[in-house]
């Protein structure tokens, strides 16, 4: 499967110019963000490491910044749909879409599907009396979009920019997704079972309904259909 993806992209001449533009925006967002909030690096690093620190106050100042909240959703939102058109993932290869419209409704789709998200874990953790709780969660998942729209973002800069597709990134971006979703997923069970004082069937209907379905979901889409 991988080595016809990469066969296909080796033979395409030219890099569409909505993946330009969308790499572009990635870039002068994250440049952007960086200025704005100069301990940018700080907060990702902090908040990454929640599942790990022994005491909360270690982080909380970092939590809850509507800025970094913001520059993970849209960052996240721009890297997932330019990797989704530069890749032509979830689309047969006869039927490649590189048009600007195509690739604003990605962004439209994506952007619902992660607010979605965002709303449903808010409910979830309200509904349970665990709202604090939830916060963390959710930043420590901002956090990992970060480090995802920073590395994958970067990884397709090179790849559309300096080697024309002609390389093997796609499937180093590949195993890097799969990394962040172990990560995802391993540091929010650490924090669910240390913090959530809920039987173990509650967090583990959590984590297939927010986790593990929707990434099974996804594989299917994006990878078995393409």
């Amino acid at each position: 499967m991988f080595a016809e993806i990469i066969t296909q992209l080796v033979l395409r001449n030219e890099v569409p110019i909505a993946v330009r533009i969308g790499l572009l925006s990635a870039l002068i967002l994250i440049a952007l963000v960086s200025v704005l909030n100069e301990n940018w690096l700080v907060f990702i690093l902090k908040l990454t490491l929640l599942p790990i620190q022994r005491f909360n106050w270690e982080s909380d100042k970092y939590g809850a910044n509507l800025i970094f909240r913001g520059s993970s959703l849209l960052s996240s939102v721009l890297v997932s749909a330019t990797l989704l058109m530069t890749y032509q993932l979830g689309i047969d290869g006869k039927n490649a879409q590189y048009s600007s419209s195509y690739f604003f409704w990605l962004v439209l789709v994506i952007a619902l599907v992660f607010l979605s998200t965002l709303g449903a874990n808010k409910l979830y953790f309200y509904l349970h009396k665990k709202q604090e709780i939830g916060d963390r969660v959710l930043d420590y998942h901002y956090a990992l979009n970060q480090w995802f729209s920073f590395i994958v973002g970067g990884l397709l800069l090179a790849d559309v920019f300096y080697l024309r597709l002609h390389s093997a990134l796609f499937v180093i971006i590949i195993s890097l997704l799969g990394i962040y979703f172990l990560l995802r997923l391993f540091g929010t069970i650490l924090m669910l079972q240390n913090n959530f004082d809920y039987p173990i069937l509650t967090v583990f209907v959590y984590l297939c309904t927010f986790e593990i379905v929707p990434a099974l979901v996804i594989s299917k889409v994006l990878f078995v259909n393409s």
